[in-house]
Formats: C-alpha cells, sequence, structure tokens
C-alpha cells in the first residue's frame, strides 16, 4: 500500500510541476507574441469600438466574408479571400471581441452584429451590392442581415452554414453539442486558460489548415497574438447561440444567387455521423430562401473555405460570371 501511496505521490507532483511550466509558458507566450506582432491593419470605429478588416481587390459587386464561430475572425478566409481579390472587391473582418477587434459592450446577439457589419460596410465605402459570403454561425447572421438590409445584398454563399432550427429540431445524441456552438463547455476552457493547451490545439489546427501556404507564419504570429481575447469573444457569441437562432427566423431572400455549399465528410465517431445527416437535411431545407438556389455537396469537413478553398472561390466567381459580367 504505501508502494502504491508513493506512486500516486509521485504523480500528482509531476502533473503539478508540468501545469506550472504550462502557465510560465502561457505567460510567456501572451507576452511575446503580443510584443513580436506588427498590427499594420486598417480599423473603423463603430459604438466607441475599433474593428478590424481586410480590403482587397476591386471591382462590383463587393464580395463579404462573414466567419463562424471560431477564433479565426478573418483569418478563416484569407485563401478565399487571397483569389477573390483577383476578380472582385472583398472584404473580411473580424467581429467584437475576436482578434483584433475590439469587445464590445453591446450583448452578442443575431440583430447587433448583422448592425455592426452593415456599419462597417458604410464606413469603407465599398460599393454595392453585396455578395455575402459566410460561415457556420455566420448563416444566421446573414439571415439577421438579410432582414434589415436586403436592399444592399445581390447575392449569398452560404459555407455549411447555421440553421435557425438546428437546436430544436436536434436528436437528442447531439442536442448539447448544437447547443454549445461546438465550443467546450466555460468551466473546461477557464480550467486550461492559465495553460498552453489551447494555444497548442488551436497552432496545431492552424499546421493542418495552413499547411504548406505561404500564409502560415503571419496566421499563426496573429493568431498567437490575440488568442485569449478570441477565446472570450467566442465564448460570449456561443451564449447568444439560442437567441440567435430565434432571432434569425422568418426571412426570405428573395430572388437573389443563393448558393449553398454542404460538407459531406462523415466523421468517425457516431454522434459525428447523426450530425451529418442532421445539418445536411437542414442544409437542403435553405435552398428554400430564394427562389434562384443552388446546392453544391462538398468532400470536405466543416470549415470548406480551409480545406477546399477552392471550390468557394469557384461558387462566387461563377455567381458573378451568371449575374454581374454579362449585364
Amino acid at each position: 500500500m504505501q508502494i502504491v501511496w508513493l506512486i500516486l505521490k509521485w504523480i500528482l507532483i509531476l502533473v503539478g510541476f508540468l501545469l506550472l511550466l504550462g502557465v510560465i509558458y502561457e505567460q510567456y507566450s501572451r507576452y511575446s507574441s503580443k510584443k513580436n506582432f506588427v498590427d499594420n491593419g486598417t480599423y473603423v470605429e463603430i459604438d466607441g469600438v475599433k474593428m478590424h478588416y481586410v480590403k482587397k481587390g476591386e471591382g462590383t459587386p463587393t464580395v463579404v466574408f462573414e466567419s463562424g464561430l471560431d477564433f479565426n475572425g478573418h483569418l478563416s478566409w484569407t485563401k478565399v479571400q487571397n483569389e477573390v481579390s483577383k476578380f472582385a472587391t472583398t472584404i473580411s473582418y473580424d467581429r467584437a471581441g475576436i482578434l483584433r477587434s475590439e469587445k464590445s459592450d453591446k450583448p452578442r446577439t443575431c440583430e447587433n452584429m448583422a448592425e455592426e457589419l452593415h456599419e462597417l460596410l458604410e464606413q469603407t465605402e465599398v460599393q454595392k451590392p453585396y455578395v455575402l459570403v459566410v460561415h457556420s454561425l455566420g448563416g444566421l447572421i446573414a439571415r439577421c442581415y438579410a432582414k434589415k438590409y436586403a436592399d444592399t445584398l445581390g447575392g449569398m454563399v452560404f459555407v455549411d452554414a447555421s440553421h435557425p432550427e438546428q437546436i430544436e429540431k436536434a436528436p437528442e445524441a447531439i442536442k448539447e453539442k448544437m447547443l454549445s456552438g461546438g465550443l467546450p463547455a466555460d468551466w473546461v476552457v477557464h480550467l486550461t486558460y492559465y495553460t498552453s493547451i489551447p494555444r497548442l490545439i488551436i497552432n496545431k489546427m492552424t499546421d493542418k489548415f495552413y499547411k504548406n501556404t505561404a500564409d502560415i507564419k503571419s496566421v499563426k504570429a496573429e493568431m498567437n497574438a490575440y488568442l485569449i481575447e478570441s477565446v472570450d469573444g467566442a465564448l460570449k457569441e456561443a451564449k447568444m447561440l439560442e437567441q440567435m437562432t430565434k432571432a434569425s427566423k422568418g426571412v426570405s431572400f428573395g430572388e437573389i444567387p443563393f448558393t449553398v455549399l454542404t460538407a459531406n465528410q462523415e466523421g468517425k465517431k457516431e454522434d459525428e455521423r447523426i450530425f451529418l445527416k442532421f445539418f445536411s437535411m437542414l442544409q437542403k431545407e435553405s435552398l428554400n430562401l430564394s427562389t434562384n438556389s443552388k446546392q453544391i455537396f462538398v468532400d470536405s469537413g466543416h470549415f470548406i473555405q480551409l480545406e477546399k478553398p477552392e471550390v468557394v472561390v469557384e461558387a462566387i466567381r461563377e455567381m458573378i460570371e451568371d449575374n454581374y459580367e454579362k449585364n
């Protein structure tokens, strides 16, 4: 018995030592990553909050990118925006509290985020109409945006976008996952907040999605510099997910061109397969938002814009060529 307690004692000492190392490394990483990151970005101020955006390219319509519930902000569109900017004006940005954009005291409701997007576009003076390209949670924001600013829209591209009924209709096996937006519980995040665990996970994902690309160093530098702010921002959005699903109901896109890109790459776990089947059903229902819609299935995981960016680029190019360049 004494041997068992001795082993347990040394295991606890080792775990404690590793956690201490993690805390020290995390504090160093926060300091050094911020100190070494050179912020030469562009900003607008909305209700006293500085919001960061990236504008590239020229011509009409303007292609606007809206990210999902994650820590990536404008970075999730880097691969797509670099290509689309070769034939159109493009705007990507960070929502309040994500990456370089300051946090806002306003609740992260669907309506508030749609208004902030509209104000950002007005201040940057990009030309209308807008082709709104959205991922995941961005689908709910896009619906709220269309309710109030439909006259500014000239097209929509949903990239595995969320659906207003994804919580209430979700099978019990995945309901909790839908409620949380796929993020870990708050207590789990805060438990690891002062260690380097979140940073290591994010860096691993960045390596996976940006492997062998010229942008990987700059993407990792920015992600590391603003990781903690982005984690807080994403958690605040996740808490409002149920409100967003309710607020984004009851909208129509009318006759505007509308393309739905749906990921069909199955996961290995049973709940992942249930999720894919359920989510694909909702994606099909989304086609009813416009009388001019089509669906494209993509052999990819949820982040189509990072795993198969060429598919997103081609969908945008086709929409512009079919509906604008001929006019």
